[in-house]
């Protein structure tokens, strides 16, 4: 991986940056009756903002280890806030569980289709696909 260029971290999430203009973003919450709400969405969107600069870029979501829940207004936020989706072009998530894999299958068939998306156990994996979809979204603009 390139060095990190800028990082930001909030409450149990760390995002940042690389060379390759990937965004990453690692979230360490090992709570089950931990939910994710649509203010802290608010504060990564912000930062999302600040990172990325007004540009857009894979989004490598990591979620290895991680319970509990998002919530419903959480989940809408995420697929509608206009910063995201200018942001967004692939998202790369990264699992350990089956529960995490259904939980974002269900969020992607609900909430967000449009955005490009897998799901890999491996970050190299998950790191060369997205290296390929920001090479092809930067070769067709």
């Amino acid at each position: 991986m390139n060095p990190i260029k800028k990082e930001i971290k909030l409450n149990k999430a760390r995002f940042w940056t690389d060379s390759q203009g990937i965004l990453f973003c690692e979230f360490s919450n090992t709570e089950t009756y931990l939910t994710l709400e649509q203010n802290t969405l608010e504060e990564y969107e912000v930062a999302v903002l600040e990172l990325l600069e007004g540009r857009s870029a894979p989004f490598i979501i990591d979620v290895r280890d991680n319970q509990g829940n998002l919530s419903t207004s959480a989940a809408k936020f995420f697929a509608s806030s206009l910063v995201f989706k200018k942001a967004r072009i692939y998202e790369a998530f990264i699992v350990n569980s089956l529960n995490t894999k259904l939980l974002i299958n269900s969020y992607k068939r609900i909430y967000e289709p449009n955005t490009p998306y897998k799901i890999f156990k491996d970050f190299d994996e998950a790191l060369a696909h997205s290296i390929k979809a920001k090479q092809i979204f930067d070769a067709s603009n």
